[in-house]
């Protein structure tokens, strides 16, 4: 072998070896931003199945980080769907007041807290996802890094030169799927799937221009184990998401 090509070899094993340490993830995100699609739902709405099952579609597709954000203002109608929070329900406000919309619904997608619409309109929902993807906006490169072994789990993002203004870098914490046989409420008698289950997230930092590197932990509250987390890089209130990575925890 020349001198050459074992300098070659060296440096495809060296990036081998990288890519083992940090979780799946972690450099495709880092290298292109995904898209971000968001899910408002609940297991308590009748028309929400349809939605859910999409999600789980887009959670596959490569250059789409697809979460579950299930709410909490069915939960009266005979069944507390065990995922919903207040705090997912608020998000959705913030949305409606960003995106200029007088209520709230489900099963609703907001594409990169840009663009809405039905969660079952899938047709509409991929042109949202075209429409983002093929956008020229001022982008966050983020990236997560952290072997199986680390404690903590290092985010960085790369600095745009302030062209983004003010952001907001929320942490979250999702699981893969979720299964529930559900025996009340307007899902009475149905066994359902549900992919990217949001189950913690909260804000963690503020961004703007420079380079920034956070280091967070790799469990939720009181130790919580999940499966993947994500972090997302947005405008204030309810704004455009402008970076996002996302990681396996197991």
């Amino acid at each position: 072998m020349t001198g050459i090509a074992k300098s070659v070899a060296r440096a495809l094993a060296a990036i081998v070896f990288a890519a083992a340490l940090a979780p799946a993830g972690a450099f495709a995100d880092a290298a292109k931003r995904p898209v971000v699609v968001e899910l408002f739902t609940s297991q308590g709405c009748y028309s929400c199945p349809p939605a859910d099952d999409f999600l789980g579609v887009l959670a596959k597709r490569p250059g789409v980080l697809a979460l579950s954000f299930h709410v909490d203002y069915w939960n009266y109608l005979g069944w507390r769907d065990p995922y919903s929070s207040a705090e997912a329900t608020q998000r959705q406000h913030d949305y409606a007041s960003a995106l200029r919309r007088r209520t709230v619904y489900t099963p609703q997608m907001v594409v990169d807290g840009k663009l809405q619409g039905i969660g079952s309109y899938t047709g509409v929902i991929d042109g949202h996802i075209r429409l983002r993807q093929k956008a020229a906006d001022d982008r966050v490169a983020v990236s997560i890094t952290g072997g199986a072994n680390a404690e903590t789990l290092t985010v960085t993002l790369k600095g745009d030169g302030g062209r983004t203004g003010d952001c907001a870098v929320w942490l979250v914490y999702f699981d893969k799927k979720h299964t529930t046989a559900i025996p009340r409420g307007e899902n009475a008698g149905k066994t359902l799937s549900y992919y990217n289950v949001v189950r913690e997230f909260r804000r963690v930092a503020d961004y703007r221009d420079a380079d920034l590197e956070i280091d967070l932990p790799r469990t939720g509250a009181k130790g919580a184990q999940y499966d993947r987390v994500a972090v997302l890089v947005q405008r204030p209130d309810g704004g455009r998401i402008v970076g996002a990575a996302w990681a396996e925890l197991k």
